[in-house]
């Protein structure tokens, strides 16, 4: 006969196939951050230059996706298929904590709302750090139970929650919030004081080497505004569509604001209880001062995990338990019903190739690649070096696969800036950004040195006219002694 566990693992299975087959295809929609640990793991399965000379250290992602990359090198796909997995064995752990906690009714209905969330979605196809942080929370929490029921000093769960605390911490700043939990309750019950001094030893070292090899988590925003990446969970995709502040999407992220808040206040002593609760409770909180994906699917999380469950118990009282029933599956209808629209839609983006304006410059950077290489090759020539800077170096190395290094620092003058760039070829950046100011006042005084080849929505690309490349080295010649001359000795 067929379990509950069997059953639950038969679900997660249709929808892990399910997801997989919405995702969209090709290098394109790719978080920098991201790009730049899947191309650390490809560069080591290939036995080729090593991405971190050019890109930089990426963070510890590239763990989860490093053994898929010696049997599918070069797949965005493998990596996206990890994804699926690990959101799968976090809706299983939160399902079984809310099933821990007695809540096995609204746990039920908060997984399979969560596993259709378009923010869910998204954040697979993008390969983004929210996943990450809230799988690392979901397995701190069970790590945690593990050890305190057989606490063994220096054993695989006391190295399993300090690996686990590196690295979270290297994915967003919201990760800090699990070490500092995980520290203050070791402070306040620990099992034993040699164990207490031990943990928060070894717990501060690998906080501390994290955050230096993370040095500020490039490309995390503080306060930014978080109504483009809410507005997916009624479908409508901002970087499609445009982020038109409209009376509508402005009313419908106020009331998930409210909500929100109102789950904050009212299950703060219910989340005070389980260390994952603080977790998702305190990390909410935090992540508020990025205002960025990763704050949405942390507040979907609370909200359906801890919301749902207020929303239940409330009804039960106030409305008895047939009319409760009644309004939750009519809400859960509809709730879900526009879900699976907004993952509907996705998938048609994909399916027509649309890309943002961001990665249709990059894609315009490709095929121009793509395009010098077929010419070399019809000409029998050696192939083109094409060595590019961009301001997103990851994705465009990705999806050029050709030599792609950041943008070059600002000069005090345009001669110096062309120096600057020998070697270069190609130049990709957003004009308008506010980093880039003093760079775009330096090219716009090179004259003919540098040619504007394509101007778009998501940026210009720039061809440096006469690029100055070294030309490759040829291996030096073996000299062979001359032949002894009849009558000298052989040496």
């Amino acid at each position: 006969m067929i379990g509950k566990q069997q059953w639950a693992m038969f679900i997660l299975l249709v929808w892990a196939v399910a997801c997989f087959m919405i995702l969209h295809r090709g290098p394109y929609g790719i978080e920098e951050q991201a790009a730049k640990a899947v191309l650390l793991d490809w560069s080591i399965a290939d036995h080729v230059a090593n991405s971190i000379v050019t890109l930089g250290v990426p963070d510890f992602r590239s763990l989860i996706w490093f053994p898929l990359s010696f049997i599918f090198p070069g797949q965005v796909l493998a990596a996206k298929a990890a994804m699926i997995g690990l959101v799968a064995l976090t809706a299983w752990g939160l399902y079984r904590w809310m099933e821990g906690r007695g809540g096995e009714e609204p746990g039920m209905l908060a997984t399979g709302l969560w596993l259709i969330s378009p923010v869910t979605l998204l954040q697979i196809d993008h390969l983004s750090p929210g996943i990450g942080v809230v799988a690392s929370f979901v397995a701190a929490y069970w790590t945690d139970k593990a050890y305190r029921a057989q606490p063994r000093m220096l054993g695989g769960m006391f190295f399993a929650q300090l690996g686990l605390a590196a690295f979270v911490v290297s994915l967003h700043p919201v990760g800090l919030v699990y070490p500092a939990l995980l520290a203050w309750d070791w402070h306040k019950n620990p099992v034993t004081p040699l164990q207490k001094r031990f943990f928060l030893g070894g717990l501060g070292a690998v906080t501390l080497m994290s955050l230096l090899l993370s040095w500020g988590w490039s490309g995390v925003y503080w306060f930014h505004n978080p109504m483009p990446d809410m507005m997916p969970l009624w479908h409508h995709f901002s970087e499609y569509e445009g982020s038109d502040l409209t009376f509508l999407n402005g009313l419908l992220v106020a009331l998930l604001l409210f909500l929100l808040a109102w789950t904050l206040l009212s299950r703060r002593k219910v989340a005070q209880l389980t260390l994952l609760g603080r977790c998702l409770w305190w990390g909410t909180l935090v992540s508020l001062l990025n205002g960025d994906a990763t704050f949405v699917l942390l507040g979907m999380t609370l909200l359906l995990y801890m919301g749902l469950e207020g929303v239940l118990a409330w009804g039960a009282l106030r409305l008895g338990f047939a009319k409760q029933r009644g309004w939750v599956l009519l809400l859960l209808f509809f709730v879900s019903t526009v879900a699976m629209q907004s993952d509907r839609d996705w998938y048609e983006y994909g399916r027509q190739q649309m890309l943002t304006a961001q990665d249709q410059l990059i894609q315009t950077m490709a095929l121009t690649v793509e395009q010098e290489r077929e010419a070399a090759e019809k000409a029998h020539a050696p192939e083109p070096r094409i060595r590019v800077a961009s301001q997103w170096p990851a994705r465009t190395m990705m999806a050029c696969r050709c030599d792609a290094l950041p943008l070059p620092p600002v000069t005090k003058d345009a001669g110096s800036q062309l120096a600057m760039m020998k070697g270069l070829t190609h130049l990709i950046l957003t004009p308008g950004d506010s980093g880039n100011i003093g760079l775009v006042r330096n090219l716009s005084l090179l004259g003919n040195e540098v040619e504007t080849q394509s101007l778009q929505q998501g940026g210009v690309m720039l061809a440096i006219k006469a690029p100055r490349l070294d030309p490759a080295k040829p291996q030096p010649a073996l000299e062979e002694p001359a032949p002894p001359a009849p009558g000298d000795p052989i040496k």
